[in-house]
């Protein structure tokens, strides 16, 4: 997943999604996707942005690792997930507020304010990390 700051106000570039088993529980988490086999998962981000919004990115940089377990669909799941932080290399980007994903039109990219706490943001940890990095 990347780490995308709108460079006027610090919002970050997120995606909205409903706990299954909650329907009335949005969360939020940054865009990436899968690491596919024999790709290596700074390639992901930029497959997976071009994908899913049709942008190119640069700066991509390696933050950190995290490791989430968590229930969805009533299952225990587990991720692993490489953070780095990103640009978009054309600058009209950051002036779309809202958009659907192009390859899951069922859900939407927004600019989550940097001072929003709430719904939560995920994976766990991915905060406190964005605070560390100054991202």
């Amino acid at each position: 997943m990347a780490i995308i700051s709108r460079p006027r106000d610090g919002a970050l570039l997120v995606s909205e999604y409903t706990d299954p088993a909650s329907p009335d529980e949005v969360f939020q988490r940054p865009l990436g996707g899968h690491v596919e086999f024999g790709e290596y998962a700074a390639d992901t981000v930029h497959r997976e942005f071009t994908e899913e919004l049709g942008q190119a990115l640069t700066g991509v940089t390696r933050l950190d690792v995290l490791e989430n377990i968590f229930s969805w669909h009533g299952h225990i799941e587990h991720e692993v997930v490489f953070v780095f932080a990103a640009a978009f290399i054309d600058p009209a980007a950051y002036e779309v507020s809202e958009q659907l994903i192009l390859d899951n039109a069922g859900r939407r990219v927004i600019w989550r304010p940097a001072d929003t706490t709430s719904p939560p943001l995920y994976p766990a940890g991915l905060p406190e990390l964005i605070a560390r990095s100054a991202v």
